[in-house]
């Protein structure tokens, strides 16, 4: 499916999710005169194209907004504030060529509590990144404003008073909100980071049993190398025993197809045969116990 023009989806009081990414992961902020002239840049767009700025961050390879356009103009608004601040980059840095992807992605916000969680997903962006453990404690995040505690004068072109009213909240309630979402993510985190240790653990344990037994079975096989048979119900006993195809595969040098088709052949031969069930047991006896 092709994308969707933009100009279908530009409208008067349209109020977007905004994403722009650095070129190949290049850092399109690189220290605070970035940032600073990057701000002011926001500024200009607020003024010149009739834009209300509700929220942003700023981090290294990429940045946030969430704007309103009063004007259908999304496309010339993105276009301004990207080259501009690129041929003001590429001059400081000395660097010829593109600045960001080809194209800006952008989410059209159709209700409030989406507005609100973008807001929020965006705040966090600087916790998630391990750059600092509260979101208000970024300085380049419209975060800190709502936080009254702050003592910072908020910038005249960022409208959190439009944004809350909008939302029909409060500072108050957007900043729980946050909270409660950072809570949420650290619990998800944590429950990731105890997932993947407890499965490197297991797949630890599981390649420990492996490995003992191929050595009880390389022995094993040694005295009986030429017992296809064998091989067949070795390979049948593992497959019972939870075992890897794969690593069946590898060490006893059969086919995936063959492994399958192995199988597939010994669950006949014991339904007619309860010959099979016993020299099983008996493989089980040797490998196993």
């Amino acid at each position: 499916m092709g994308r969707i023009n933009r100009k279908e989806i530009e409208y008067e009081n349209a109020i977007y999710h905004i994403i722009v990414k650095g070129i190949e992961g290049v850092n399109i902020f690189t220290d605070n005169m970035d940032r600073n002239k990057f701000l002011l840049l926001l500024k200009k767009i607020s003024n010149l194209f009739k834009v209300n700025i509700f929220f942003y961050v700023l981090m290294d390879t990429h940045f946030h907004l969430i704007i309103q356009t009063e004007k259908a103009n999304l496309s010339k608004v993105m276009q301004f504030l990207n080259s501009s601040y690129a041929h003001w980059y590429n001059a400081k840095h000395i660097r010829k060529g593109h600045l960001f992807q080809d194209r800006f992605k952008s989410f059209l916000i159709l209700d409030f509590f989406y507005l609100f969680s973008a807001a929020s997903y965006i705040a966090l962006n600087p916790v998630e990144a391990g750059i600092v453990n509260s979101p208000e404690n970024f300085p380049w995040c419209s975060f800190q404003y709502f936080v009254t505690t702050t003592n910072k004068f908020t910038p005249e072109w960022l409208k959190i008073d439009k944004f809350l009213k909008l939302c029909e909240s409060t500072s108050k309630n957007f900043i729980n909100f946050v909270n409660e979402n950072q809570q949420k993510n650290k619990k998800r985190n944590t429950s990731q980071t105890a997932n993947k240790i407890n499965s490197n653990k297991t797949e630890d344990a599981y390649n420990k049993k492996y490995n003992n037994l191929m050595i009880k079975l390389k022995k094993y096989l040694e005295d009986n190398e030429k017992n296809k048979k064998l091989k067949h119900l070795i390979v049948y006993l593992l497959i019972n025993e939870g075992y890897r195809i794969a690593d069946i595969s590898v060490s006893l040098n059969f086919g995936r197809q063959s492994i399958l088709w192995i199988k597939q052949k010994i669950d006949k031969k014991i339904l007619v045969d309860p010959i099979y069930a016993l020299w099983l047991n008996r493989i089980k006896l040797k490998l196993l116990s």
